[in-house]
């Protein structure tokens, strides 16, 4: 049975019996900063299971993306080594939410297994939890032996959403492989420590218990079922081979791995590891891509690399020495493009990113490896068994090398890597705000004080920007609930209706205000839980208390102004589309009241001509006076019209649908629930202030819009004249006189450097011996360890690779320089010195005499100070260090 046809079985399966079929759901969770990537079937539902959202059906059934490579679920380092571990995998799923039960999910499951998948019955066993009397009476009644009903523990057999919130009891349908595998015992079951024999192919959970902060379990009035299948351990049941990846989710994906390589997949134990990661990576890399994760050094986008870098490694085990990895998208794509049209969607996209993320790590890799090596040869002399934190990071920092890429050399090496260094190193670069790292916990905290109060809080900020409302819960600073804030107190408070738009689709939260007769509050911002607004307040007098009426106000500058930039972007991504082609999608925006920010995915920088053209389309309809339309329809029918939504947005059945233009052409149409103006006019002008790379593959552009966007020419224009004035001349004319100078300016410091460095090389008397011919040795180093007056400390750089040039072998250069009243130092090894010494540690070790710090590479660092005065001392320090 094909992998297409067993995902489309248990899709029709479940919609046969009146399930919901739900699209999958981004990679990237949609407004839970609790996780890192979406790992479960149940994580686009989460807000329906607590009873914060709940949708329009009650029956819904998946085929979910995930992927488990980061935080709390983290299979990366299995990848590969084993059969079943995955980075990215699909996730089968059916969801009750208040509707069925345990007798049904259980009933489902068993007539989908043994009938429409044919799996024999005597090939299966299944688990429940110890104390699940009325699940494992149901297993019974379905006609599976007793002796095959294994009673498990909470470990096992028991889920819970996290420290509190809705739990219940699971059970698992297993698949026996036979008596060939596992530890061969009679006794052996699928609680059994071997792990080899049976496969758990379905886990079906009831939510049946809510656990507070006491760890106390109460009953759930309406309890769900959240189930999850995993597509691959399917596959590998129904066509008969015992490893995932031997089934035709991966095997042709091997294939072309084994065509690029001309090695062959099973014959070489260390070969089919690395070529299990690269089958295995690529999937992962190209939907992580897709749906907007791009390579960088924190966060999602540093999984993605290390989930690239690592598939590179294995490749370059492969002997694959140029890129390849990129190579393999299309295969991806062949096989998942018509289940996932997104992947072939942004195919050219996702290779031009994986291509660039090959070609860095490459570069990084040749620089790296040969300081990496060359700390662990003096490791390993020293008889250290670590490799430092510090250096660890700087191969992190610097070269672009994964902690886990460091790991696996060393241990390669018997060397272990000094984590907790290294992680003290990361914690003193980050520089995130307080608000950044405890907001996801508020929220979360928030977030299970209203679960199963289906509180939806009405908006009426389309209509007005005034209104009533209770305010129905409160909450401190610290996200506890509360009664009372006094007077310069801030804290949280949840109204049944608001004005303000809350935080969601770049654009940030309304602010303003709330009065009742006790007291009044400043709005500061407004973000959602679930269907529920929360709006952040500070007291400004009197005070605030729960269950009162309050007068709610809005901004209205600030909101209008927000307005402006949020139907501004919409004009600005239609017009890069126009400008660009549809290749370009939205990675992310912020839209605030005196900018805009626009991310976008596209392979290379825009060209002034390009900048300008999109400048003049989004001017053109501003001046056209176009009207901007607002319409609710269906989610499906808003899609088929050609509205565009977006990945890491979470739609609802009904969406908004904003268009700007005729109705029959229109300029722009994108699904939005953000606040928009009535007409293009009331934008003013648009300006691009900057257009940048964020990350291989994304652009980013900054806009801003009306009064600021004029003054920002007016500035512009004042600025020109100016340096007309000083210039003596106008018009294109200035353009030609600043080259000229320029060019003028250009050959005179050439010039110049050209005779410091003459005179740096020969001295202050001109019969002096050049600088290479006045070296000292010490031990067997040729040394040369000098002030050089009145000389750009720019050049020092080129000096020392004169004197490393003309002595070649053994060479070690000292500089120093005094200019504008500060110091600077540098050093220089030859080659052949590199990993028996190292530039950086020399240079870190006399910069104190100059009052500053430095650093670099093995073989060439520098250093900075503030006193000049000492660099005689910190030379005679340097010979004394290598004596």
């Amino acid at each position: 049975m094909r992998s297409n046809d067993i995902r489309e079985t248990f899709l029709k399966y479940f919609e046969n019996y009146h399930h919901q079929r739900v699209k999958s759901s981004s990679l990237i969770p949609a407004a839970d900063p609790t996780l890192l990537f979406t790992n479960a079937g149940m994580v686009q539902f989460k807000d329906a299971f607590l009873g914060v959202q709940l949708p329009s059906y009650r029956r819904a059934t998946t085929c979910q993306k995930c992927v488990r490579a980061g935080g709390k679920h983290n299979d990366l380092e299995n990848v590969g080594f084993t059969v079943r571990h995955h980075t990215f995998f699909e996730m089968l799923g059916n969801f009750s939410f208040g509707d069925y039960f345990k007798k049904e999910a259980i009933a489902f499951a068993w007539e989908l297994v043994t009938r429409s998948y044919a799996i024999p019955k005597d090939r299966l066993w299944i688990t429940v939890f110890q104390k699940d009397d009325e699940a494992f009476e149901l297993w019974k009644a379905t006609g599976v032996p007793t002796n095959r009903i294994i009673r498990l523990g909470e470990k096992d057999n028991f889920w819970a959403m996290g420290e509190t919130g809705p739990c219940g009891p699971c059970t698992e349908i297993h698949y026996d492989w036979g008596n060939e595998h596992g530890c061969q015992r009679p006794d052996c079951n699928p609680g059994c420590a071997c792990g080899t024999r049976f496969l758990e192919i379905w886990n079906l959970v009831f939510m049946q218990f809510n656990k507070d902060a006491n760890g106390t379990t109460s009953a759930l009035p309406k309890p769900s079922v959240d189930t999850g299948a995993g597509l691959e351990r399917l596959c590998s049941v129904l066509q008969g081979v015992y490893s995932n990846y031997d089934t035709d989710l991966f095997r042709p994906i091997i294939a072309e791995v084994e065509r690029k390589t001309q090695l062959r997949y099973g014959q070489q134990v260390d070969n089919d590891i690395s070529m299990r990661v690269i089958a295995d990576h690529i999937r992962a890399g190209t939907f992580l891509i897709s749906d907007g994760v791009t390579p960088t050094n924190e966060g999602r986008g540093y999984v993605l690399r290390r989930i690239l870098r690592r598939a590179i490694r294995h490749g370059k085990k492969l002997g694959q020495t140029k890129p390849f990895l990129f190579e393999l998208v299309g295969k991806v794509i062949e096989l998942l493009g018509d289940v996932y049209s997104d992947i072939s969607k942004n195919k050219k996209i996702i290779e031009v990113v994986i291509r660039e993320e090959e070609d860095r790590f490459h570069e990084t890799l040749d620089r790296g490896m040969g300081i990496l090596e060359a700390h662990i040869k003096d490791a390993k002399k020293s008889g250290k068994n670590s490799l430092a934190g510090e250096v660890a990071f700087k191969l992190y920092d610097t070269y672009g090398f994964p902690l886990d890429l460091i790991t696996v050399i060393c241990k390669e090496n018997t060397l272990e890597v000094d984590e907790k260094g290294f992680n003290s190193q990361m914690e003193k670069q980050r520089n995130r705000s307080q608000w950044e790292r405890a907001s996801g916990a508020i929220v979360e905290q928030i977030s299970k004080v209203l679960a199963n109060q289906q509180i939806k809080t009405s908006f009426l900020g389309y209509e007005t920007l005034t209104a009533e409302g209770h305010l129905i819960h409160l909450f401190s600073e610290q996200g506890s609930p509360v009664d009372i804030l006094k007077v310069g107190e801030s804290g949280y408070a949840v109204l049944d209706k608001t004005v303000f738009y809350a935080e969601s689709g770049g654009q940030v939260g309304d602010v303003g205000t709330l009065c009742s007769e006790k007291g009044k509050a400043t709005v500061q911002t407004t973000f959602k839980v679930g269907s529920t607004s929360v709006h952040k307040i500070s007291v400004d007098a009197g005070r605030i208390e729960a269950n009162r009426l309050f007068a709610l106000q809005i901004n209205p500058s600030v909101r209008q102004l927000t307005a402006v930039n949020h139907t501004a972007t919409h004009l600005l991504h239609a017009a890069l589309r126009k400008v660009l082609g549809d290749r370009v999608k939205q990675a992310g925006s912020l839209v605030e009241p005196t900018r805009l920010r626009f991310d976008f995915t596209f392979p290379r920088a825009l060209t002034r001509e390009e900048i300008a053209r999109v400048e003049a389309l989004v001017n053109e309809e501003v001046s056209a006076d176009s009207e901007v339309s607002v319409e609710e329809m269906a989610f499906e029918q808003a899609t088929q019209t050609g509205a565009l939504a977006f990945f890491g947005e979470k739609y609802g059945d009904r969406v908004r649908v904003v268009r700007v233009g005729k109705s029959n052409e229109p300029f722009s149409v994108e699904l939005c629930g953000g606040t928009h103006l009535s007409r293009t006019s009331q934008v003013g002008a648009f300006k691009i202030i900057t257009e940048s790379s964020i990350a291989s593959g994304v652009r980013r552009i900054e806009a801003i819009t009306g009064k600021l966007a004029i003054e920002h020419l007016c500035s512009r224009e004042g600025l020109l004249k100016d340096i007309e004035q000083l210039l003596g001349t106008h018009g294109p004319a200035a353009a030609e006189k600043i080259s000229q100078l320029l060019s003028e300016n250009k050959a005179l410091k050439q010039q110049n450097e050209k005779l410091q460095l003459q005179g740096a090389r020969l001295g202050k008397e001109t019969s002096q011996s050049p600088l290479w011919e006045r070296a000292i040795t010490i031990k067997d180093l040729k040394v040369v360890a000098e002030k050089i007056p009145n000389i750009d400390p720019k050049l020092l750089r080129s000096l020392v690779d004169q004197v490393r040039d003309k002595i070649r072998n053994r060479t070690v250069v000292c500089l120093g320089t005094e200019s504008e009243g500060k110091a600077a130092l540098v050093v220089g090894l030859s080659k052949d010195l590199v990993g028996q010494y190292d530039a950086s540690q020399l240079v870190r070790s006399i910069a104190g005499k100059v009052g500053g710090t430095g650093g670099g590479r093995g073989d060439f660092a520098q250093a900075g100070g503030t006193k000049p005065e000492g660099l005689m001392e910190a030379l005679d320090d340097f010979k004394n260090l290598l004596k």
